[in-house]
Order: structure tokens, then sequence, then C-alpha cells
């Protein structure tokens, strides 16, 4: 399991201590990021619609989103997502036209 990688959660706890971008998708914003710190229950977060995993996110978790931007920290519901969690990610490190487009490239809505 990732989630009990310890170099993994090396890695996230830096990451998230420098404010550097984190990013997970599915379950893993409920069983990695909530489980090592950086989603403590208040942060917006979205992760894959079902109890077991929206429970991790406590009143952060934000049900009507696909994806959820908050601070350094990026997360999407799960795999039918996955297009909007990726042009989140390129609108976040190089900015809205280039996301608008790539999304134009591929023929997707944003």
């Amino acid at each position: 399991r990732l989630r009990d990688s310890a170099p993994l959660e090396k890695i996230i706890k830096a990451q998230h201590e420098k404010g550097a971008w984190l990013a997970a998708v599915c379950a893993a914003p409920a069983v990695v990021l909530a489980s090592h710190g950086v989603l403590d229950g208040s942060t917006q977060a979205t992760c894959y619609p079902a109890p077991a995993f929206t429970e991790k996110l406590g009143g952060g978790h934000d049900a009507e989103s696909k994806v959820v931007v908050a601070g350094h920290v990026v997360t999407s519901q799960g795999p039918g997502t996955s297009l909007l969690f990726a042009l989140q990610l390129v609108e976040q490190l190089f900015g809205p036209d280039k996301a608008d487009e790539i999304a134009a490239q591929m023929l997707v809505k944003r």
C-alpha cells in the first residue's frame, strides 16, 4: 500500500511543509493525503464518492466539484474526471491560457 510507504510519507510531508504542489485523484485524497495530515478535515477537497472515502475528508469534502484546488493541493473524484484534473494541473503550473489551448486541442470543454 502506498499509504503505508515511509518514503512516500516523507515526500508528501516535505512537499506540504514547503507549500509545493500535491495532487491526488480517486481514493488517494482520503486514503493518502488525509492519512498524512495534508487534508485536515477543514481543507476543501474531493475524492471518489463513496462513504468510506468521503468520511475521511470530514467537513472539507466538496461533493459537488469534480476537481478542487485548495491552496497547493489539487484533488479529483476519479478516472472519469481525470482529463479535468489534468487540465487543472496544467492551469496551476502554466496558466489558464495554456490549459484552454490544450483543452481545445483535445475537444474537452472546461
